[in-house]
């Protein structure tokens, strides 16, 4: 599986159609990567031109906020939406709902403005597109 990151993709000049951000249980929880590697085979299938951010990608800080620890919370928000920001990222699509609240709600007021979208919303959109298409069913 090749999955595609901003430093390389940046490096060679391109920008993609989405961030696809993975969070700390699609990379670490056993259930949760079935999700990433299932979306990311998707997206190929789709033609979606994406990228991760690979080792650049911290936890997006919602278990410190939820913990009450603010200042942890910012230190790793603001990292993200440096490195982030640094790619001009437009669109982040994320199968977390921690990630994908933290990245909608609390980020903008940091700076870190971007269109976040759940990653059923954007195959939604894909099937609606037609960049995708289901076989079966009656």
């Amino acid at each position: 599986m090749n999955v595609p990151t901003m430093a390389s993709l940046f490096a060679e000049g391109k920008q993609p159609e989405v961030l696809f951000w993975v969070g700390c249980a699609g990379s670490f929880d056993d259930r949760a990567k079935k999700i990433t590697k299932a979306f990311v085979k998707l997206l190929d299938k789709a033609g979606v031109s994406f990228a991760v951010l690979g080792t650049e990608e911290s936890c997006s800080g919602d278990p410190a906020k939820r913990a009450g620890n603010e200042f942890l919370f910012q230190m790793q928000a603001v990292t993200n939406i440096e490195v982030m920001n640094g790619y001009g990222i437009k669109k982040v699509v994320t199968a977390c709902p921690h990630c994908f609240n933290t990245l909608k709600n609390e980020y903008p007021g940091l700076g870190g403005d971007y269109e976040v979208v759940h990653h059923t919303q954007f195959l939604k959109q894909l099937l609606e597109e037609g960049r995708l298409t289901l076989q079966g069913g009656t």
